[in-house]
C-alpha cells in the first residue's frame, strides 16, 4: 500500500514538472517568435524612415487605390526619381519606379480573427533582370509569391504576416489626411499603419519629409581673394615673429657676453600695476 501511494505521489510530481517544463518551452518559443516579428517590423519601419527623410529633390510620390470604389481593397505607393530607394536586388541603385503593396498569401492562410494574411512586397522593373538563364524559370513559375501579377510585375517579399497596410498623406494647407495622392509636390507628413497577424490594433508611424528651401542668387560672380591675402598676412606675421625672436636672441647673446653675466640683482623691479 505504501508503495502504491509513493508511486502515485511520484507520478503526480512528475506530471506537474512535465507541465511546467512544457509551458516554459512553449512560452519561450512564443516570445522568440514575437521578438522576430517585432525585429522585422522595426527593420521595415527604419527602412521607410531612411527612404522618406533622404528623398532627393527629383523624387515624386504617388498613392493609388487598387479599387477606387472600395477603399478597403488596398493601396500601392509608387516612388519615382529616387535611385537609392529600397536598394534591393542585383541593381540596388535604380532609376526605375519602386512600388510597395500587399500580395495575398498563396495558400490563402488566415489568422485567428479570420483575416487574410498577406505579404508586404516591393516591385521594380529591374528587380529581377530578364536573362537567358532565368527567363525560362520565371516564365514557368505561375503560382506563389514569385509569380507575376495581372500586370506582369514581379514582387519581392519584405514583411510577412501582414493583415492590413494603410498609407495616408497629410496636406498642411488643407489640414487633411489623404488616402490618394497624385501631385508633383510632396506631402508634409506620411503615415503608415500596419496590422499584423493575430492583432487588431494597428502599428502607426508618421514620417516627415525633408524641406526644400530655394534661395535666390544675387548674380555676383566676383572671385574671392581672402585666401591669398590671408596667406600673405600669415607669412608677414611669421616673418615679424621671426625678427622679434631674432632680436630677442641677439639681446640675450649680448647680455651674456664677457663681463655681462646676468645676476638675480640685475632683474628689473616689477611695475606697481603688476604687484
Amino acid at each position: 500500500m505504501e508503495v502504491v501511494i509513493a508511486l502515485t505521489i511520484l507520478g503526480m510530481i512528475t506530471g506537474t514538472l512535465f507541465s511546467i517544463i512544457q509551458g516554459s518551452v512553449k512560452g519561450a518559443a512564443q516570445i522568440e517568435q514575437i521578438q522576430r516579428e517585432n525585429d522585422a517590423i522595426n527593420r521595415f519601419l527604419d527602412l521607410c524612415r531612411k527612404t522618406f527623410t533622404t528623398l532627393p529633390s527629383t523624387a515624386t510620390l504617388e498613392l493609388t487605390l487598387l479599387d477606387p470604389n472600395a477603399p478597403a481593397s488596398g493601396q500601392e505607393l509608387t516612388i519615382s526619381g529616387s535611385p537609392n530607394c529600397f536598394g534591393f536586388g542585383i541593381n540596388p541603385i535604380s532609376y526605375k519606379d519602386t512600388i510597395l503593396g500587399l500580395r495575398p498569401d498563396p495558400n490563402g492562410a488566415t489568422d485567428t480573427n479570420n483575416a487574410l494574411i498577406s505579404y508586404l512586397c516591393l516591385s521594380r522593373e529591374d528587380l529581377i533582370p530578364q536573362t537567358d538563364s532565368n527567363g525560362m524559370a520565371l516564365r514557368q513559375e505561375t503560382t506563389g509569391l514569385t509569380a507575376p501579377d495581372d500586370q506582369g510585375r514581379y514582387w519581392m517579399p519584405l514583411l510577412p504576416d501582414v493583415v492590413n497596410l494603410k498609407w495616408r498623406f497629410f496636406k498642411d494647407a488643407d489640414d487633411t489626411w489623404l488616402e490618394e495622392w497624385n501631385d508633383d509636390a510632396w506631402p508634409d507628413l506620411i503615415e503608415v499603419q500596419l496590422v499584423m497577424r493575430d492583432r487588431t490594433t494597428p502599428l502607426r508611424m508618421v514620417y516627415s519629409l525633408p524641406t526644400l528651401l530655394l534661395v535666390k542668387g544675387n548674380g555676383s560672380t566676383s572671385p574671392s581673394v581672402s585666401s591669398p591675402q590671408g596667406g600673405n598676412n600669415n607669412s608677414t606675421g611669421g616673418q615679424g615673429g621671426g625678427r622679434g625672436q631674432g632680436a630677442q636672441s641677439e639681446g640675450r647673446a649680448n647680455n651674456r657676453g664677457p663681463g655681462n653675466n646676468p645676476s638675480p640683482s640685475s632683474a628689473p623691479n616689477p611695475a606697481p600695476s603688476d604687484r
